[in-house]
């Protein structure tokens, strides 16, 4: 089972799940990522995944008793997932399930995954702009994989540099940016601004997360 909980300063989402849904998780990503032929770099972002999915399952992110129905309760354990780069790394597993063989217990874990991201998107953002997110995920995904990997950083810092209320307001602006044509049509000054924020700083990830 998976479950979803929203972080308080508009970083991402907490996904929370038992064992062994997180353990089918990572050995689907690994599988997803091990057999993509779009996916050039093995060790790279989309890897980074897994690696938090595990850490969640051997309780080294968050834990907790999760009541269901007339007492009965559950160990869940959950880990942060940043918007930006969640967003992108399954719309890629998705991308990349059209050129590999996957059978129906790895559709169906695929799924799941795409339904609590989906599920959490639609809470945090108001009317259609959650459909439009996933729609402009999907997109900037058939990008060329090495320029995501050189790029994953600059946008993901420049997210977390951001106040709460801007990281809600900006992300659109920020998954656009991983499509390497958009800064051709970026004629908004702020838009502008970003880009150039975002290429011209030598980002390093933080210690602490404001998440």
């Amino acid at each position: 089972m998976f479950r979803f909980e929203l972080t308080p300063n508009n970083a991402g989402i907490i996904l929370w799940g038992d064992t062994a849904a997180l353990d089918e998780l990572h050995q689907f990503i690994h599988f997803a990522v091990d057999e993509s032929p779009l996916i050039k770099i093995k060790d790279g972002f989309m890897l980074a995944l897994a690696y938090d999915i595990r850490k969640a399952r051997e309780g080294c992110r968050r834990t907790e008793q999760y009541q269901y129905e007339e007492g009965d309760s559950y160990q869940l354990y959950g880990v942060e997932l940043l918007w930006p780069l969640v967003l992108l790394q399954s719309a890629i597993l998705r991308r990349s399930m059209s050129y590999i063989q996957t059978d129906k217990k790895q559709l169906s874990i695929m799924y799941a995954f795409e339904h609590i991201l989906e599920s959490a998107l639609q809470e945090f953002l108001p009317g259609n702009r959650a459909e439009i997110m996933i729609k402009m995920a999907s997109s900037v995904s058939d990008s060329d994989f090495e320029w995501l990997e050189d790029c994953i950083d600059s946008r993901c810092c420049y997210f977390l540099s951001q106040p709460p209320a801007k990281r809600k307001e900006k992300l659109d602006k920020i998954l656009c940016s991983f499509d390497s044509l958009w800064s051709q049509y970026a004629r908004e000054k702020p838009d502008t601004k970003m880009l150039n924020t975002m290429n011209n700083t030598d980002w390093v990830w933080p210690d602490t997360i404001h998440w």
